[in-house]
């Protein structure tokens, strides 16, 4: 039986590899792990559950064993309204124990956490295709933002110069 709770600092390189694998099965464009990747993500996770009052995750846990997590964070938007904004960063379920209702154990636990913060808005950047936009349409979420990406070359030479545009 699947048990659901509050995931702890201590779970971070756990939810860290499970982060990885998420990457590596819908990677955004131009983003990959990287070498110290995971390290990192474990790193930023730990410190992000070190703060319950802004962030939250919640795992599921079958026969002892971690089988989905999911991490969200709460901020405050400096304009607009509404202004306490909730994200979704990560929702992992392994490949084997998918289609059990997991994922949407997780999503209740996070959304009622937000809930229970006064959150007025709840946004998720999610990977563009018409799977994805269907699972979060179907949740009341509508497209709101496009995001662009590019990777970054090396920094151009500055010559200390000011070149004029010629007509």
């Amino acid at each position: 039986m699947v048990q659901f709770v509050l995931a702890q600092p201590s779970m971070a390189p756990i939810l860290a590899r499970m982060w990885k694998s998420l990457l590596e099965e819908e990677s955004p464009p131009l983003v990959e792990a990287g070498k110290s990747g995971e390290a990192s993500c474990a790193e930023t996770v730990r410190r992000m559950l070190e703060d319950p009052q802004r962030c939250a995750g919640f795992v599921a846990v079958d026969a002892g064993e971690v089988v989905g997590f999911i991490l969200g964070y709460t901020y405050k938007r400096p304009y607009g309204e509404p202004s306490d904004v909730g994200q979704i960063l990560h929702w992992y379920v392994e490949p084997s124990h998918r289609g059990a209702g997991i994922g949407e154990g997780l999503y209740d636990r996070l959304w009622n956490w937000f809930s229970s913060r006064n959150v007025g808005i709840v946004e998720v950047m999610a990977c563009d295709g018409p799977v994805r936009e269907k699972a979060w349409t179907s949740r009341g979420f509508v497209p709101a933002l496009r995001v662009y990406a590019t990777r970054m070359g090396p920094p151009k030479e500055k010559t200390g110069k000011i070149q004029e545009k010629k007509p």
